[in-house]
């Protein structure tokens, strides 16, 4: 059998470095060699170095190593970062169960830190917000992402999904609908947390480029109606995101994940940078086609997305690379840029040649002239 996938030595050579490559994509007017490739790996670096699926999320130095050796092992693009789907839970004073099985792709919330409405009044806002639950891991990863001069990362949401991350979920989507005051009550709480870790975050890192990652699946229009995206989430990101940039955050990469395309159109209303700097980016989940997300946001943002991850844990190498191809020639000509990106994150079982393919795909395909 001849493989119909071309070797690593048949593929057009890069003609920058990494470095040199976000730089492009990040300056205006300037473009990159070719598409950049950003996975998220964080659970599959475990794995893939033989570290601990646990330690990932609750060793800073473990999580940072892994995904230093991992991309230097497949030559991506995106650099290491940190963040937790669950955020929100631990940090007020409920309690996270670590993932110990490649099935449990995260941490999920063990105990819920508002158990009934009457949790809601007595919750505050964590006095030391940087000794608060997965902060001090985030800001220990920070640090050495700022020590190995990095791209420099802080998770600031989102409010909508952290907020649900304090209750059990049906609650609060009930509470959305006969008690809208508790949930826009953990709404506010939630807010104010982010916009404090923001304000802290530049303060302990004068004069550094800082991406400020949030996005959630709570917001998908499964679960929520658009209308119920404009009262409940877009109010409270719209308000981190300008706070967060006033303080000195330089730009925001948001994941829309899952089903969020009747949510399109409300993003616009978010301030993804400052004025004349890099521009923000938007991810998506294979849910939402790029076609639309470049329609309606590509003035906007830089647009990243959006190969199925579970492709790389269960189909054949030659479905990725037809998928990664797609995905590159449907993005690449976005206004402000396009960025190769799986929906969400790598499965931890996934193939490992699966994700060498994506990146020769994107050598492939992701030229520019």
């Amino acid at each position: 059998m001849i493989d119909s996938i071309p070797q690593l030595a048949e593929l057009p050579p890069d003609r920058m470095s990494t470095p040199e490559r976000m730089r492009a994509l990040l300056t205006p007017g300037a473009r990159p060699d070719r598409v950049a490739f950003a996975p998220f790996v964080t659970d599959f670096s475990a794995r893939n170095c033989g570290m601990a699926h646990a330690d990932v999320h609750r060793d800073a130095q473990a999580s940072f190593l892994a995904q230093v050796r991992t991309q230097e092992q497949f030559g991506f693009d995106g650099g290491p970062a940190y963040g937790l789907g669950a955020m929100g839970a631990w940090e007020f004073g409920g309690a996270l169960k670590f993932p110990t099985r490649d099935s449990e792709q995260a941490p999920s919330v063990a105990r819920y830190p508002v158990a009934d409405e009457d949790d809601v009044d007595r919750l505050r806002v964590p006095e030391d917000v940087l000794g608060a639950g997965s902060i001090p891991m985030m800001l220990e990863f920070s640090r050495l992402q700022d020590r190995e001069r990095r791209m420099l990362t802080v998770q600031l949401g989102s409010v909508f999904t952290s907020a649900a991350n304090m209750v059990e979920l049906g609650t609060f989507l009930r509470w959305m609908i006969k008690r809208p005051d508790l949930a826009h009550h953990l709404l506010r709480l939630m807010t104010d947390f982010y916009v404090e870790v923001a304000r802290r975050w530049t303060e302990l890192f004068p004069g550094r480029m800082i991406t400020g990652f949030d996005g959630g699946p709570t917001e998908a229009n499964h679960l929520i109606s658009p209308k119920q995206f404009r009262e409940f989430a877009l109010p409270y990101a719209r308000e981190v995101h300008e706070k967060a940039l006033a303080f000195g955050v330089t730009r925001f990469h948001t994941h829309a994940c899952g089903e969020q395309n009747a949510n399109l159109p409300s993003y616009r209303e978010i301030q993804f940078g400052q004025p004349d700097g890099p521009p923000g980016m938007m991810s998506f989940g294979h849910e939402v086609r790029l076609r639309d997300a470049i329609e309606i946001l590509g003035d906007r943002v830089i647009i990243a997305g959006n190969v199925e991850p579970t492709l790389l844990q269960t189909a054949q190498p030659e479905t990725v690379w037809e998928a990664t191809r797609d995905a590159v020639l449907e993005g690449k000509e976005a206004p402000l840029g396009y960025v190769l990106v799986t929906g969400c994150s790598v499965p931890t079982s996934a193939a490992p040649y699966n994700l060498f393919t994506m990146v020769k795909a994107a050598k492939q395909f992701g030229q520019y002239g």
